[in-house]
């Protein structure tokens, strides 16, 4: 009910808002004449587009062609009923509306909208530190304008890029109020480094920004484009354009989505209360292995008398209870107006979104403002700033643990609705085995934080000559940030009696300056010349400071008061980057495009000897459609060779890796002592990724467009902790080794199938392919591991996150014990047969599958009959394992009695008796069948739908009315469904390495959620 007067009070206030903007905009209109304005698809108006009006019974014809606000009129016209007005422009598909009727002392109003032609070379493309027409591109880019980013409704912008990209792979590893996408481009290339893309915001790196306020996103991808950005490159460069005015009138633009979300469990349907009961009769079978005298019968009368026969009708489901339907919305209003002195655009947004699971929640507002003076045709002065804030609650992962396993024959609640306070005293039965009522304790514990972002850029613009300029961008930051976890004395477990309190508090400011000559200059007609050079500086200051304390009285939750003395804790990092920028672009007859970049960076991450590093890239393009034998064709709108090489680098290593360091968290006679903590690597340098790609450029027909690169990136001198000698004194030492590459394929490919007045089909379709390979490692096996005993493995040759554990073979049909693969070899270590073993204690380890896909992609199209549109999108992944370390517990074969259990599926099936053929072992005869091993390791292959998006243009003569310049009414459905044999919570898992995850791996996690949204969006 909540959420339908929701929606009911979100169509209230549309309708007034529509009332109320077309009584402020009422105006008078000629009679007898035709007004009309046309737009693109992001409804901004098209200048100079032709328009010819004919009247086929008179034979009256006429044209005219819009003015800078996309409008065009016609007045006095002959009377008629049957005028048609043919519309185009350079680089829109044209359009024919027909059927038009001039009364006496009528007026008729039109709004045409235009649709870009795939192939566009004269579209505007910003990359590196410039911007360049997509004729003259020489490197593997991919831009998505906002209108193919406003399908999916999110704060996060990786998330509206999932499946939009080729060779960008995005995962929704937690569905957690505010939680951000994971985001890797053409694979994984370090192994401690972060991989996360650069973004780069209006030009300058970093700043802040909300998803309403995209303009366009530029994904760069090979060395070409990104080698621009020299040391912060590695993982890829987003370049994100903001919004700015675009007309000489002030145009306005609302739009408000409000729905619900509803948590998405995967394939795991736990038990109910009379499923539960009947699947632990398997518990009392009557089997002991070994024994002569098994009847292979549950023992009825010892079940009834454990498992009173009431247990049945007893039935609890705490996923219900603890997860449930929530709303969310989004609310966002611009403005923006152009004079010829100046420009502004300002963007209000305040996005609200509501937990699935039990008091968790995020709210974030953004405002931000675009602004440029022009002092003169020479002289102008751009300020943007952007300001956010936001709040919200986060979880503890043991409440969602016990969401999940605690039985179905407890109630949390007692007979006045309030939760069952639990713990092993409890007078009365509780069947759960780790005696804990979440209920109750999300009732008592708060995981609240809140934080405040703000940025400011300054840019000065100074056209010196007309082919020379001079460009200085700088930009200010700060952010602050606050999380608390606070636990209520009345809390069971560890705190109970007592309480816990931990705030942790984080402030960062920083600055960057970029300061560059650009000249663009045409030496003669066929031979142009342009680039830049200048320097960088960046500078980050970080620190955190932090308390925490037990022994709170009821009611408070302030560090002042806790009893126990306080833990306190606190750090601060500084960093700093100097670069050197170059880059020349020669073109002929516009034809043959060369691009070389030069940067230098030096950082203060590595040592003084080291601290300098080059980044050099060139590539280059032929526009073959260009040449005088291709010109006679009048099929091929585009055909482009690409080939570039370059090397990027990373310094997000983590601050002082090369110091020896000493940890001074001991005490020796009451004072502070210091312990060596950290060996020196005064060699440390660079990890450097050696880039390579070539590419080939499409377009036929005026209709199809293909992207087609073929890529290999060798990353050098990983930075790896590498084993020492026991005389050293220390475990691990950080160095330089190692390597690993990466090599695919990517194809991209949009299509118009269909157009005509009425109808139109298009197609968006991607597909990549990656090789990741080690190589250049010190030994030939580096195993890490994480709790559970789940281990993944470098070893040259083979892949990162690559699995390492026995071999599950199934079970034994006489014995119904588990079995797993032992591999028998010579004194010399060389393979001389296999056997099974139901003693994973004798099974050998072995290498499973990467947690990394070979393959991704996604499919999108979009349909237009009239004033509807209807788009789906659906993306997949494959050839990456997942280890689905649910089932451990959720399919334990009786190791737990006391967690409830999933239902299993129907090709599932448990041992009762020899000679069956079983999934599943007896619970008699299941020693470690629930330890790790590739029986939980699946195959993490899906196709999403990931969106369905069906829009209404509400009809001119409506908008008219209103004054206004066009409605649009959208229904759109994320997360619709996921096609996979995965068996567990979700194929899509963390490929974040950190303390307490490890990539590929599925460990009840806050589920991912469907969102259900309706929008409106007005524009005037």
């Amino acid at each position: 009910m909540r959420i339908k007067r929701l929606l009911f009070a979100c169509l209230i206030a549309a309708t007034a808002f529509l009332f109320l903007c077309g009584n402020l905009r009422a105006q008078v209109q000629n009679k007898n004449e035709i007004v009309g304005l046309v737009i693109d698809a992001n409804s901004s108006p098209v200048a100079h587009a032709s328009v010819i009006v004919k009247n086929t019974k008179s034979g009256f014809s006429a044209g005219t062609s819009t003015d800078s606000a996309g409008k065009f009129y016609f007045r006095n016209l002959p009377l008629g009923d049957s005028y048609s007005f043919e519309v185009s422009a350079l680089n829109y598909l044209p359009q024919t509306l027909a059927g038009y009727s001039i009364k006496k002392d009528d007026a008729l109003s039109l709004l045409v909208t235009l649709k870009q032609t795939l192939n566009i070379l004269s579209e505007v493309v910003v990359v590196g530190y410039s911007d360049k027409k997509k004729s003259e591109l020489t490197s593997a880019v991919t831009t998505i304008s906002s209108n193919k980013l406003k399908d999916v409704t999110t704060n996060d912008v990786g998330s509206m890029l999932q499946g939009k990209v080729p060779g960008l792979q995005v995962v929704s590893s937690s569905g957690a109020p505010g939680a951000a996408a994971e985001v890797r481009l053409r694979g994984v290339s370090s192994i401690n480094a972060s991989q996360d893309p650069l973004y780069v915001v209006d030009g300058i790196i970093g700043g802040n920004f909300d998803p309403n306020d995209i303009e366009t996103i530029s994904v760069l991808k090979d060395a070409g484009a990104t080698a621009m950005y020299g040391s912060q490159a590695n993982g890829g460069v987003i370049i994100v354009t903001t919004k700015k005015a675009k007309t000489n009138k002030i145009r306005f633009e609302a739009k408000v989505t409000s729905g619900f979300r509803t948590p998405d469990y995967g394939n795991i349907k736990m038990m109910n209360s009379s499923q539960l009961y009947e699947y632990q009769k398997e518990l009392y079978r009557d089997y002991i292995p070994g024994d002569t005298g098994n009847t292979y019968k549950i023992d009825l009368i010892k079940f009834y008398n454990e498992r009173p026969l009431a247990l049945r009708d007893q039935s609890y489901n705490w996923l219900h209870d603890m997860f449930s339907a929530a709303p969310v919305s989004n609310a966002y209003f611009s403005a923006s107006g152009k004079t010829e002195k100046a420009d502004y655009y300002i963007g209000l947004t305040y996005y609200d979104e509501k937990g699935t699971f039990m008091n968790t929640k995020y709210n974030r507002i953004n405002v931000r403002a675009n602004s440029t003076y022009r002092f003169s045709s020479k002289l102008s002065l751009t300020n943007n700033i952007n300001l956010s804030a936001y709040k919200g609650k986060s979880y503890n992962y043991m409440d969602v643990y016990y969401a999940y396993l605690n039985m179905p024959w407890d109630n949390p609640y007692d007979s006045l609705g309030n939760p069952l306070y639990v713990d092993g005293s409890s007078p009365f039965k509780w069947w759960s085995r780790d005696k804990v009522n979440p209920i109750h304790t999300v009732k008592h514990s708060d995981y609240p934080y809140k934080g405040l972002n703000a940025n400011y850029d300054l840019v000065l613009n100074w056209n010196i000559t007309p082919w020379l300029t001079f460009a200085s961008s700088n930009r200010v930051g700060a952010g602050t940030s606050k999380s608390t976890t606070f636990v209520d004395p009345e809390a069971a477990g560890t705190y109970h009696g007592q309480g816990f309190l931990n705030e942790q508090a984080y402030w960062n400011y920083g600055l960057i300056s970029n300061n560059l000559l650009r000249f663009n200059y045409a030496i003669t007609d066929l031979h142009k010349i342009s680039g830049l050079a200048g320097v960088a500086v960046e500078g980050n200051w970080s620190e955190t400071m932090g308390a925490q304390g037990r022994g709170l009285p009821p009611g408070l939750r302030v560090l002042d008061v806790v009893s126990g003395t306080p833990v306190i804790n606190g750090d601060n990092t500084e960093s700093h980057i100097t670069s050197f920028i170059s880059q020349v672009n020669y073109s002929y007859a516009d034809k043959y495009f060369l691009t070389a970049s030069y940067r230098m960076d030096g950082s203060s991450a590595f040592p003084k000897n080291n601290r300098y590093a080059s980044f050099p890239a060139v590539s280059a393009a032929w526009l073959i459609n260009n040449e005088d034998f291709m010109k006679s064709s009048d099929k091929i709108d585009m055909l482009k060779l690409r080939a570039s090489w370059g090397i990027t680098g990373t310094q997000s290593i983590g601050a002082s890796r090369y110091l020896g360091l000493f940890s001074l968290s001991s005490k020796y006679n009451n004072t502070t002592a210091a312990v060596p903590y950290q060996q020196p690597s005064p060699n440390l340098t660079w990890e450097s990724k050696y880039q390579t790609n070539i590419g080939v450029d499409v377009g036929l027909f005026t209709r199809i467009t293909l992207a087609l690169d073929v890529y290999r990136n060798t990353t050098k001198d990983l930075l790896l902790q590498v084993p020492q000698p026991p005389s050293v004194g220390f475990e691990t030492k950080w160095d330089n080794v190692g390597e690993i590459v990466n090599s695919g394929i990517e194809i991209g490919l949009n299509t118009i199938n269909i157009t005509t007045k009425d109808f139109e089909w298009s197609t968006d379709v991607n597909v990549s392919f990656n090789s990741n390979k080690l190589q250049g490692l010190p030994t030939q096996l580096i195993k890490t591991g994480s709790s559970w005993g789940i281990s993944q493995i470098y070893r040259n040759g083979g892949n990162l996150y690559e699995f390492y554990m026995p071999k599950w073979l199934g079970v034994d049909a006489q014995t119904g014990a588990p079995l797993w693969e032992k591999i028998l070899t010579d004194a010399n270590g060389n393979v001389t047969g296999k056997e099974t073993t139901s003693d994973l204690n004798q099974a050998t380890f072995q290498e499973s599958g990467s947690a990394l896909p070979k393959f991704q992609g996604s499919l999108t199209s979009q349909w237009r009959y009239k004033n509807f549109a209807l788009s789906v999108n659906a993306f997949f992944v494959g050839g990456n394992k997942v280890y689905s370390n649910n089932l451990r517990f959720v399919i334990n074969d009786g190791h737990e009695p006391y967690y409830n259990q999933m239902v299993l599926p129907k090709n599932y099936s448990i041992w009762t008796k020899p000679g069956d053929v079983a999934t599943n072992p007896s619970s008699a005869n299941s020693a470690s069948s629930n330890l790790t091993s590739t029986r939980f390791l699946e195959k993490g292959d899906f196709i999403s739908i990931r969106n369905i998006a069906l829009s209404y243009d509400l009809p001119l003569t409506v908008v008219k009315k209103a004054k206004l310049e066009g409605i649009t009414l959208s229904l759109t459905a994320d997360n619709v469904y996921t096609f996979t044999k995965f068996l567990g919570q979700d194929p899509q898992t963390t490929i974040v390495p950190g303390d307490y995850s490890m990539p590929g791996v599925s460990d009840f996690k806050y589920p991912n959620n469907r969102q259900f949204l309706f929008n409106v969006n007005v524009r005037f």
